[in-house]
């Protein structure tokens, strides 16, 4: 099972270690909920090294990543990022994914843990004639994230020139070791992700450490919960489409010629499921599996759901008919026999220490 080349240090801190795709690493230091709390009021630090690092280069790299995503690379500036998701031919999502452009016509891919390999395969499936390199650099390029409203002064630390805006990077050093630090996360909090030569990542974090809490994969999906941001396996799989799945914005609807182009159309102009959010009136905790009800028939089930940290209420998220969808519908959620009120409600449910629709009304 692959390890984390910070993993002699997780252990060393007293990590509690999971297996998620595959990889060996940490749920939780202190706990979830101590950790989800640094995050939303001071710094957080994680290991993201489990994720895929991909480049690809060559003059008809663009092309390719027109053809597989449904994004407007071809806008994308210089040194900026784009969140997209990689489509079959039937318009299903094999990953979600963000694409950096880089100089030189070089394209930096940070794809999932579990979706690598697949996500390598299906690009050089449609390669075709195309002039393009397809590059893994997962081993030799780390990656981790600082996350959390004073995460700035780390920040700036590591750079050699201004802060990035959001969605574009930068270049930056430690101990003389160029790294790119990327305006991303995924806990809807200020900070960057480090993508950073594997041969000083473990320097790199225990020096972060000195000013940052070290967190797990726990806080991370409860704080990625609480935004409303999908998780593939959960809410996105190869059985839907980004326009179900909420995405319609991340869809260039200019142009065609991309895999699944008559699919998203066809869902765009005809709906029939939507994903969306929900929060419970009152105790109780969903999870992964729930049946939905609306008037005792079953309309769905929910992707992801757990207690909202910083909402102090259940919440998660499901897939719904088109009918049913809209914010302020009433649902009632199979907790184990258990049958708990929610209303629909759009994410995020938390924004920057602000809690929105705790209490729902229809």
């Amino acid at each position: 099972m692959p390890e984390s080349p910070l993993a002699a240090v997780h252990q060393r801190l007293g990590a509690r270690l999971t297996d998620f795709a595959g990889w060996q690493m940490p749920l939780s230091f202190t706990g979830t909920p101590d950790e989800h709390t640094t995050v939303r009021e001071q710094v957080g630090l994680f290991d993201l090294c489990h994720m895929g690092r991909l480049r690809l280069t060559g003059s008809d790299a663009q092309s390719l990543l027109e053809y597989v995503t449904p994004a407007d690379i071809a806008g994308l500036a210089q040194h900026h990022c784009r969140y997209t998701v990689v489509l079959q031919a039937d318009g299903g999502i094999i990953d979600d994914i963000i694409v950096t452009r880089m100089p030189d016509s070089v394209f930096l891919l940070c794809v999932n843990a579990s979706n690598r390999q697949a996500v390598i395969q299906h690009l050089h499936e449609h390669r075709g004639e195309r002039t393009v390199e397809i590059v893994d650099i997962s081993d030799s390029v780390s990656q981790i994230a600082i996350q959390g409203p004073a995460s700035t002064g780390l920040i700036r630390s590591l750079l050699g020139e201004p802060f990035p805006e959001f969605m574009a990077v930068a270049t930056g050093s430690f101990n003389e070791v160029p790294l790119i630090v990327s305006r991303t996360g995924y806990s809807g909090e200020l900070g960057v992700e480090l993508f950073v030569p594997t041969t000083v990542v473990v320097p790199l974090w225990e020096a972060l450490l000195l000013d940052a809490v070290p967190c797990g994969l726990g806080a991370r999906d409860t704080l990625r919960l609480e935004m409303g941001y999908p998780l593939y396996g959960h809410e996105l799989t190869r059985e839907v489409t980004p326009v179900e799945a909420g995405l319609s914005w991340s869809v260039d609807w200019d142009r065609g010629g991309y895999l699944g182009h008559d699919v998203l159309h066809r869902h765009r102009d005809t709906p029939t499921s939507r994903l969306v959010g929900f929060v419970l009136t009152g105790p109780g905790i969903p999870r992964a599996g729930c049946d939905v009800l609306i008037g005792g028939q079953v309309v769905g089930e929910v992707t992801s759901g757990n207690m909202g940290l910083s909402v102090g209420r259940g919440v998660g998220m499901a897939y719904l008919p088109i009918s049913h969808s809209k914010a302020g519908t009433e649902l009632t959620i199979d907790v184990r026999g258990r049958h708990l009120t929610a209303w629909v409600t759009r994410p995020p449910f938390y924004l920057r220490g602000t809690v929105r629709d705790a209490t729902p009304t229809p």
